[in-house]
């Protein structure tokens, strides 16, 4: 586009739709990082988190490296102080605990089942008044659509309910089995090992099963700090894929944007200047008309030579 001679000169405001990208791009990056500072507290958050659970977690190893240090100390030692009675009688007290462990299991398997069976039966007691209210007067009335729905979730609740307390009547069944054979394999190893041996080892085995007690509750603290670990772990995680994300998306729509205002923007202007003048031409100049509408020619300059005459020999002797 060449400019002419007047002074008028293009626009150097934007289009409309150029002037809003700003603005567009402005409100999507606020939409896009809105969740950015609730993630990044989130994040501080669990890297404290973090760093104190390791530092728990190594605490406690080392308390539980110690114990169980101790524990082998006396067990040399009662081992030292009884002899052999120690090892013959060593697998009675392993059924025994194992059979304790296997009480344990009995137990919390009786509660869970006493409360699912009670979920059931609550359940099943709500399911009987719903049908009840909706039976009387039916001839009178239709289900609505919250009826309906009340039933549907009561029966729903029922069902599930039954499916939970027949699950955990299974557990309590295999855990039953289990504390059974224990059972067996205590008086198995009782009558194998004999009462003296047995009897004379337990002062020695209280011993040893009370610093083992002590070493159980240790490992389990050690557990549960590791599981809050890795929970801390997986949330801090989580926030920096979250962020980087957020961070991608970002810079895809700022790529987005940069290639719209590019596709938008006019063509450069290319401003000539109205000092420039033209080029001379070659071709004979047009004739020009006065204001008197006199034709006027152009003068030309005769360039056209007369070639020399030859001289003409006036002698009289030819």
């Amino acid at each position: 586009m060449v400019a002419d001679g007047s002074n008028t000169t293009p626009s150097d405001k934007p289009p409309k739709s150029m002037a809003g990208d700003g603005d567009c791009l402005a409100s999507c990056e606020a939409e896009l990082t809105r969740e950015v500072p609730t993630l990044l507290e989130t994040m501080n958050r669990a890297a404290a988190e973090v760093n104190h659970f390791e530092r728990q977690v190594s605490e406690a190893q080392v308390r539980h490296k110690k114990m169980l240090e101790r524990w082998s100390r006396l067990y040399e030692d009662l081992r030292a102080e009884y002899g052999n009675c120690i090892d013959r009688s060593k697998p009675y007290f392993d059924a025994v605990q194992a059979l304790d462990a296997a009480s344990h299991k009995v137990q919390n398997a009786v509660r869970e089942f006493s409360a699912a069976a009670s979920q059931h039966t609550q359940a099943k007691i709500e399911l009987r008044r719903i049908e009840e209210k909706l039976a009387y007067g039916a001839h009178k009335m239709t289900l609505d659509q919250e009826q309906q729905d009340g039933l549907s979730k009561a029966t729903v609740r029922v069902l599930c309910c039954q499916q939970e307390r027949d699950r955990r009547e299974q557990e309590y069944a295999c855990v039953l089995r289990e504390c059974q054979d224990s059972q067996k394999a205590v008086e198995a190893r009782r009558a194998q090992i004999g009462h003296t041996a047995i009897a004379r080892a337990t002062p020695c085995f209280r011993r040893l099963q009370q610093h083992q007690l002590t070493l159980a509750t240790e490992q389990a603290r050690i557990t549960a700090l590791e599981d809050k670990l890795r929970s801390c772990k997986t949330a801090y995680g989580s926030s920096m894929r979250e962020l980087d994300r957020i961070n991608c998306a970002v810079h895809s729509a700022r790529k987005s944007a940069i290639s719209l205002r590019q596709e938008e923007s006019p063509p450069e202007v290319t401003q000539v200047s109205a000092e420039t003048e033209p080029p001379e031409s070659t071709s004979t100049p047009p004739e020009l008309v006065d204001n008197d509408e006199v034709l006027i020619r152009p003068r030309v300059r005769n360039t056209y030579r007369t070639p020399p005459l030859d001289p003409v020999d006036d002698s009289p002797f030819t």
